[in-house]
């Protein structure tokens, strides 16, 4: 498989993880040890997380108490690949069943992420979001 594909493939590993947060965030964070480095920065566009405990925590808490179900949909990759080091950005639609009033919302924006190739492959070192709607 060559490295772009790899990267692709990180990024809807990340995608099929975060839509497990409100079901079985046990589950989620399985997947996200396989997709995060350890030192890994998340930046939602209203708060910063440093590391993979604060920024899996956010996720798995957070996120997971305020939804009943998540489906994050990806499009559009462009990856640049320099040696060890890419990136890759999407444009992303997530759609959400709040908790308590069933309200079903909808997300559009920006994922500008960094990858890092490590020892297991490509990692998510640094994840970007920017909404847009």
């Amino acid at each position: 498989m060559n490295d772009a594909l790899e990267i692709a493939n990180v990024k809807a590993r990340y995608c099929a993880a975060s839509d497990l947060t409100p079901v079985d965030p046990a589950a989620a964070l399985s997947g996200f040890r396989q997709v995060f480095t350890e030192d890994v920065v998340g930046d939602y566009g209203f708060r910063v997380f440093e590391g993979f405990e604060e920024l899996t925590g956010f996720m798995t808490t957070v996120v997971a108490g305020s939804s009943d179900w998540m489906l994050h949909m990806v499009h559009t990759p462009l990856i640049a690949i320099d040696g060890d080091h890419a990136t890759g950005d999407w444009t992303v639609m997530s759609q959400m069943k709040r908790s308590g009033s069933g309200q079903i919302d909808t997300v559009i924006g920006r994922y500008a992420d960094e990858f890092r190739r490590t020892e297991n492959g490509w990692k998510i070192c640094r994840l970007r979001f920017e909404r847009l709607a």
